[in-house]
């Protein structure tokens, strides 16, 4: 199985880093970038069987769509099977954000900005087996 990381954040700064940390890392075959979590929920709408699977780096404040209403869109989309993990990204220390990704049984995690390479070979390791 490929693995495969899905980065979906507003930011392309912050994409670019977090692409860069991710294959400084060489653990993943591909890392696919969405700026706009609208382009994000047609590609997995529209995606074969045999790419589920992914590890979904999340981004919770996003202005257009934020994360948690991308998060409901995609549930819909897979008809509310766990066909990926889901980590929620944030550089907020909003308790509420911790406890609504906890309260989730799509979430699997919930991480803090920026990506270090220690942080993403542990999501990796525990998630893309």
């Amino acid at each position: 199985m490929k693995k495969r990381i899905v980065l979906i954040d507003d930011d392309k700064s912050t994409n670019y880093l977090n692409k860069f940390t991710i294959e400084r890392a060489n653990i993943v075959n591909e890392v696919i970038i969405f700026d706009s979590p609208l382009a994000a929920l047609d590609y997995f709408g529209a995606r074969s069987d045999e790419d589920k699977g992914s590890l979904i780096l999340l981004d919770i404040n996003m202005p257009v769509m934020d994360g948690w209403a991308f998060l409901k869109h995609y549930i819909t989309i897979n008809k509310n099977s766990k066909a990926d993990f889901i980590v929620m990204l944030t550089s907020s220390i909003d308790p509420r954000d911790q406890e609504l990704a906890k309260e989730n049984e799509f979430v699997s995690d919930i991480k803090f900005k920026p990506l270090s390479l220690k942080t993403i070979n542990e999501i990796v390791k525990t998630y893309l087996k």
